[in-house]
Order: C-alpha cells, then structure tokens, then sequence
C-alpha cells in the first residue's frame, strides 16, 4: 500500500519584484515548522491577481485552496514538444532546488499554478524563510463555466514567462477518459492535433506580458462538458491549469389535455411532459388549488402521481414524463387549477404549467359560449338572407312569362 501523502501548513508571502528587503520582515505565525516560509518574487503579476476575500469570515466556497510542492524540471515526452530541447540538456544544470505552487479561487474567477526558482544567492532576515521567484506561471479566468447546448464557449487560459519558444497542449477528460483537444508546436509554429472546429487564440505579449492561448469551442453539445486541462511546455518545465465546463439545458414543460373538461362522476389523468432537459436530476411536483374565492388560496399537493423512466435524446438530453389521476369530479371541483412544478439545475425558479377544470353542467353557458353562439346565429341568419333573395327573383320571373 502507498503511503499517504505528508500535508504541512505554509506560508506564501507575495511580492512584485525583488528590490531588495523591505524596512521590515512581516512577523510569521509561531506554529508553522521550519522551511515552510516561502518569500516568492512575482514580476509578472500572476500571482498577484488572486482575488482575496473580503474582510471577515468568508463563505465556505470563497475560501483559496492554496498548495505548494517540491518540483523537478525535465524532458516533455509529448511530440509537440519534443524540439523545445534539442540539446538535451541536463535538467540538474538548471540549479534549483524548484517548486510549483497552485492558488486557486474558482467562486471568484480565478486560478493560477506557478514554477517557483529557488534564490540560493538571496538571502532572508529570517533564516526559515525560503525565497523563490515565479519563473513560469500559467493562469486562467474561467476555472468553471456553464453554457447552453449550441453556443460557443471560449476557455481562458494564458502565462508569463520569460522569453523563449512554448508549445501548449489543450486536453479533455471525462470520467477517466480523454483525449487531446488541440496541440501547438511553438517551435516549427504549427499544430499537431486539432479537433474539428476547435480553434486557438494564440497572442503572444511582450516581455514580462501575458500570452493568450485560450480555446474556442463551436456549438458545445452535451459530450463537450467535462475537464480542459491547459498546458504550457517550456525548455524543461511546464505547468497546467485546469478548467470545469458544465453542460446545463432547461426542460421544455408542456401540460395536457388543455383544456380540461370532465363529465361529472367521471375521472381525469393529466399528463406533464417535461423534455430537452440536462443534467439528469429534475423533480416535478402535482399541486391543487381550490376552485371560488374561498378556495383559491387553498394549495394542496396531489398525491396520485407517477412517473416513466427517463429517457436519452440523440443530443445527449433527456425527458420525462409525469402522470397526475383526478378523482372523480363531482360539479363543486368546477374552477379548480391543477399545476405541474418542474425543478432543474438550469431554472432559476421552478417552471409550472396550470390548467383549470371544466366540469360539464356545472354551471351555464360561459361568456365565451355565449359569444360563439351570437356569432354563429349571426352567421345562420346572413346565409337565409342571401339564399332568400336569390330564390324570390327567380319566382317573379316565372309569373311574368306566364303572364305573357
């Protein structure tokens, strides 16, 4: 069995350049064991554009997950970056010791993992405090975003390093599986893998800027939500950063029949079809509300319902359809709304389809009855007419030849 991994409380104290100490060295928390100071020198600024919470005891999601770990610069064993060391230099003339450190704040838009160069030849005031200096830092604004099915989403990401060739290296994971998305060779300026309609948005900043190598994804489906994992290779190094796509479609609620008519005595099903919806997890519920002015604030849930089974579009969505059975009405349920309430992650609020009961003789004729009759007696009448005046020349003309 592996052993478990050993985890030590650190400290990462943050500056711009290294211009030389400052006046005073902060006071460092008494707990924290020797070597797990780290004073990190951060020229380009993108450590510094993490977000920090708010004064006082942030919420749970808008707490920083921070780690920092001991690192070894090496060889890329992609072919895409394969020419980024030709001379196969050795890795322990890169001096060091190395270490990569990660900050991320996913609740406030930000992530950022950083390859820290230890500064032998700089030294501290205070002996437990190690100093480094960011030497490659890959970051990115959209660490989880959510989209609609057919839109086109863009996945931020960009570093800072100093300047040099790059390849990038955009891949997909989901659920142990994946697979490379797009693969940029820096040196011969070329890619080597694309997934068709993915497209690079490849900048390149001046020194000490950023360089752009966000990804577009046309049309995203339901196959594309998962884990994009940005990678920058530098000569021995590289750092990644990690991006959550989360595919979210609202349901299409429909209610039948509508309207509801029922003979008195006799009992009803209404039906709620509820489609085109992702992910899996909806929840409907059956409401009544009572028919007049005494029963119109009355809600009860109805209690004879079920459900099908979930079934799978060919666009990776799914539908449902839930069943609602009346009792048998009798002519005091006339008025009545029954509701179908449909939950998902993709509503903000509950979507709700409502149909009103009709019991047949319950009551007279409706003012939309009453009109549709008028009208259709209106329409008897200009047909008699019309008919009336062409049959009467017809006969006069008969008794003047007659008479002739």
């Amino acid at each position: 069995m592996p052993s478990s991994v050993a985890q030590r409380r650190a400290l990462l104290l943050l500056r711009g350049a290294r211009g030389g100490h400052p006046e005073m060295e902060p006071e460092l928390p008494p707990d924290l064991e020797p070597g797990m100071v780290f004073d990190i020198a951060d020229p380009a600024g993108a450590l510094h554009r993490v977000p920090l919470p708010a004064g006082g005891h942030p919420k749970e999601r808008e707490l920083l997950a921070c780690e920092i770990n001991a690192y070894t610069p090496q060889e890329a064993h992609v072919p895409w970056a394969a020419g980024l060391t030709p001379e196969h230099r050795s890795p322990l003339g890169l001096g060091g010791p190395w270490f990569i450190s990660s900050i991320q704040a996913p609740a406030r838009g930000y992530g950022v993992s950083a390859v820290l160069k230890s500064e032998e030849a700089a030294m501290s005031l205070q002996p437990a405090v190690t100093m480094a200096t960011a030497v490659l830092s890959v970051f990115s604004r959209t660490p989880h975003l959510h989209s609609r099915l057919g839109r086109d989403v863009l996945l931020d990401c960009g570093f800072t390093a100093p300047p040099g060739p790059f390849s990038v290296e955009w891949r997909y994971q989901y659920r142990g599986a994946g697979h490379v998305v797009l693969a940029y060779d820096g040196v011969s300026g070329r890619a080597h893998v694309a997934e068709e309609g993915a497209q690079l948005f490849l900048e390149e900043g001046r020194a000490g800027a950023d360089t752009n190598v966000s990804l577009r994804l046309p049309r995203v489906r339901v196959l594309h939500e998962g884990t994009y994992i940005c990678t920058i290779y530098l000569p021995h190094l590289h750092a990644q950063q990690a991006l959550e796509l989360r595919i979210t479609e609202p349901p299409v609620v429909t209610l039948r029949p509508d309207p509801l008519s029922v003979a008195p005595g006799a009992p009803a099903e209404l039906v709620c079809e509820i489609s085109g919806y992702y992910p899996l997890d909806v929840t409907v519920s059956w409401l009544r509300r009572g028919p007049g002015e005494a029963g119109g604030n009355l809600l009860e849930y109805v209690t004879e319902t079920w459900e099908s089974g979930h079934r799978r579009g060919p666009d990776g969505t799914y539908s449902l359809s839930s069943f609602a059975r009346l009792a048998p009405v009798q002519p005091r349920d006339h008025g009545a709304a029954y509701s179908c309430h449909v939950t998902h992650a993709a509503l903000a609020t509950p979507a709700r389809r409502s149909v009103r009961l009709r019991v047949a003789g319950a009551t007279g004729p409706s003012l939309e009855d009453a009109i549709g009759m008028f009208l259709a007696a209106f329409l008897l009448y200009g047909l008699f007419r019309l008919l009336g005046n062409k049959v009467c020349p017809s006969r006069t003309e008969e008794k003047s030849k007659k008479s002739e």
